[in-house]
């Protein structure tokens, strides 16, 4: 692997996120102009040797990111014979700009909104996905084997939202105030909403159609690099909440604090 054959893998990893030496269900994806194709970025992969790997991993760490591989029995939908290669932003490093929030704002965005309530918006949308895709099936954040179980209508993830908003409307003044900003709707803004947040996370390659069903209907099944990902956010991004969790149940039982959150929690009791 020369350092042209390096620059065509990167190119198709960072367009692309997952390359598949035999994917069952779905064609190989061709090549485009001034772009490799995924038979060709694997093969690649598949032939080169510890030395170039060894440079393929130092180039995607200067990025912040890392790719791993997977063999048939790691995961289902993996075919007997394939591989599957996933990048992913490794959670020691610091995240590169290419995972910019920009494409997020633009997309949501419908009118004149703040970036903080266009963050509100992807995060109300990105919980309700994981009601759908984790809490509906009783699945933990770890169960990456089962993502081939994860799927939903665009319709429900519409309709979870209306719920939520509904409940919003609810608690009046009780509302937390960033919050109320996603009260002021108007006409088809949520249905825009959801079909901006759902082809984010398509572009992403974290959604896909299920590979038996597509183009048949509006049914969205999370992708492995979606898995994956998603155990990537539960162990280093939200961890803290489970050492919260933990403080808490350890108070309620008479237990001391965990130190992880003690001091907000302290100044939370003096305010009260």
């Amino acid at each position: 692997m020369n350092m042209t054959d390096m620059g065509e893998v990167v190119a198709y990893l960072l367009r692309y996120r997952s390359a598949e030496r035999s994917p069952a269900g779905r064609k190989r994806r061709a090549a485009r102009e001034g772009q490799a194709s995924e038979r060709d970025v694997c093969a690649l992969l598949d032939d080169a040797s510890d030395t170039e790997r060894e440079g393929l991993r130092d180039f995607l760490a200067g990025m912040g990111l890392r790719l791993t591989a997977f063999e048939a029995g790691d995961y289902p939908g993996i075919a007997p014979g394939s591989r599957y290669y996933a990048l992913l932003a490794d959670p020691q490093l610091e995240q590169p700009p290419l995972f910019s929030r920009e494409a997020i704002f633009e997309a949501l965005r419908l009118r004149q909104e703040s970036r903080g309530e266009l963050a509100q918006w992807y995060l109300q949308l990105w919980l309700l996905m994981q009601a759908l895709l984790y809490t509906r099936y009783n699945r933990a954040l770890s169960d990456v084997s089962r993502y081939q179980e994860a799927t939903f209508a665009s319709g429900e993830l519409l309709e979870l939202l209306r719920d939520q908003l509904e409940a919003l409307r609810d608690l009046g003044e009780a509302a937390p105030e960033t919050s109320r900003a996603l009260l002021e709707e108007r006409g088809e803004d949520l249905s825009r909403r959801v079909r901006a947040f759902i082809d984010l996370q398509v572009r992403a390659g974290l959604l896909e159609a299920p590979r038996d069903e597509a183009g048949e209907g509006d049914i969205w099944q999370q992708t492995l690099l979606g898995a994956l990902e998603a155990e990537q956010v539960g162990i280093h991004q939200l961890a803290h909440l489970q050492a919260l969790a933990r403080g808490a149940t350890g108070e309620a039982e008479g237990a001391p604090a965990a130190e992880t959150g003690g001091e907000e929690m302290d100044a939370e009791e003096e305010r009260a």
